[in-house]
């Protein structure tokens, strides 16, 4: 890296996170424009709303429980093992700090 560019980058983190953002935003319009293969997505720049999430994604609403619950439990295991997994994994990785 150049010193200058150095320079230019220091001088870059001094500024707001705000201005930052405006400083990238407006280097980032001439580059997208003036290169095919260097494609910068606008859309990080421009959040959606949940609103529009949720209408483009079109997400359902459980209105049971049932509608999330699975199954998924392997029969030849019980909840007390796994739960004496879960507790002997704990220990070991305490044990390992």
């Amino acid at each position: 890296m150049s010193p200058q560019l150095q320079n230019i980058i220091n001088e870059i983190q001094q500024l707001s996170a705000t201005e930052q953002k405006e400083l990238l935003s407006a280097i980032s319009k001439p580059i997208q424009s003036k290169s095919t293969q260097l494609k910068i997505n606008n859309n990080f720049w421009n959040s959606k709303t949940i609103e529009q999430l949720l209408s483009e994604q079109q997400v359902q609403v459980a209105t049971s429980i049932s509608e999330i619950g699975g199954d998924f439990w392997p029969q030849e295991e019980s909840v007390d093992e796994f739960n004496d997994f879960i507790l002997t994994q704990r220990h070991d990785d305490r044990s390992s700090e």
